[in-house]
């Protein structure tokens, strides 16, 4: 055992859940009689086209999958909060499991209870949620009993994604990372997702900003003003040049390059025009 660290300000603390923020998902499966089941869960990552569930082993949603091993997995935006938290205290299993009975009741209309509308989906049996702005489509393809008792893990493989227009990027196949604001569930309570911070050196949409993030950079305004033109000359993860040019023959005057995230957020947006 090491002796403690003296400039150590952290705390050594026993929280009750380690729930440090993940988005909501609404897991939609099949019941035995062909109704859908609808349950909130925050458990899950994402591999490729793999998802992982974490998911209780006494719910409906695990039992209809270990029968019918297919689900949706829909997104719902920072908004709907109230209509997750409406399917918080009820269970799709009937009998309601001892170890819930204390604070479940029993519900079969999950979506009417939640105040959202199923949509069909295209590949499998289970709805999609209409109202959820990211859908995707899945089929189990393996569950494996938790370490500790009362969980399972659930593989999935994605093998449709739907999503509105409005979270795409135009012309791509890639979500918008500042349209996107999913529901964030962290230490028990629900948090729309911030403002955008920076991006990696992966990332398909670099700076991609909506417009009301990325007024135009002061120098810039300034600079036409005086009638001056500009062109974006190079736009990096985490940089941007611009070209700042005569009005009358459009003969370059001098460069600006910032990384400063706004500048860099306002280049990308030109650039994405």
């Amino acid at each position: 055992m090491t002796s403690p660290d003296p400039t150590d300000d952290h705390l050594v603390i026993e929280p009750s859940v380690l729930y440090v923020g993940t988005p909501v998902l609404l897991l939609s499966t099949v019941n035995d009689d062909g109704t859908p089941n609808l349950a909130p869960a925050s458990s899950h990552w994402a591999l490729e086209r793999m998802l992982v569930l974490g998911l209780e082993t006494d719910g409906q949603t695990a039992r209809n999958l270990g029968e019918r091993p297919e689900l949706t997995v829909n997104f719902p935006s920072g908004d709907r909060w109230e209509a997750v938290e409406r399917l918080a205290a009820v269970t799709g299993r009937d009998p309601v499991p001892d170890a819930k009975a204390a604070q479940y009741a029993f519900e079969p209309a999950k979506f009417d209870r939640a105040g959202l509308t199923p949509q069909a989906s295209d590949l499998i049996a289970p709805p999609r949620v209409r109202e959820c702005p990211l859908q995707f489509e899945a089929v189990v393809r393996r569950m494996t009993p938790g370490v500790a008792a009362g969980y399972l893990m659930v593989e999935a493989e994605v093998v449709r994604v739907h999503a509105l227009p409005e979270v795409v990027v135009s012309g791509t196949d890639h979500i918008d990372p500042h349209a996107w604001r999913p529901l964030i569930y962290s230490f028990r309570h629900y948090f729309d997702r911030g403002p955008s911070l920076g991006w990696t050196r992966k990332s398909p949409t670099p700076g991609h900003p909506s417009p009301a993030e990325a007024p135009v950079p002061p120098e810039i305004e300034r600079w036409a003003s005086f009638g001056g033109t500009w062109e974006v000359a190079e736009l990096a993860a985490g940089s941007a040049t611009v070209r700042l040019c005569r009005c009358d023959s459009g003969e370059e005057v001098s460069r600006i390059t910032s990384s400063e995230p706004g500048f860099v957020a306002w280049a990308a947006l030109q650039e994405a025009r």
